[in-house]
């Protein structure tokens, strides 16, 4: 198990980066909750993280997030910050995106992504 919430953070950026991220969701809390940058739509649990994985399969022939930044803001909480690209049929996405992780006992209890560092930074003050 990872030793540190940046650590953790990078174990499972990297699985999901090469496609893996189902080998390493011990390292997510079964009551984990993520939200996406809508503010409105969140993924609940283990399972609610699988089912939205095979959505995005389903619906985007790539998916890449490359961060810039990764830091501990402070224990437990890591700020992720960089460039979402996807592409589809007829369709493709490139927006900065920023991501904060909530982490305890070593495991994402918690993560919320926005749409630029700035909104991201103003949660993690606020919280």
């Amino acid at each position: 198990m990872p030793r540190s919430s940046l650590e953790a953070f990078s174990v499972l950026w990297r699985a999901y980066g090469e496609g893996r991220l189902e080998r390493s969701l011990d390292l997510v809390a079964d009551d984990c909750e993520i939200t996406f940058s809508d503010g409105a739509t969140a993924v609940r649990g283990r399972e609610g993280l699988r089912e939205w994985l095979a959505d995005e399969r389903r619906e985007w022939k790539t998916i890449t997030i490359t961060y810039d930044e990764i830091r501990e803001e402070r224990p437990g909480w890591v700020l992720g910050v960089g460039r979402l690209t996807a592409r589809a049929a007829g369709r493709e996405v490139d927006r900065a995106v920023a991501f904060v992780a909530e982490f305890a006992g070593g495991c994402l209890v918690r993560g919320r992504m926005f749409r630029n560092r700035d909104a991201a930074a103003e949660y993690v003050r606020t919280r």
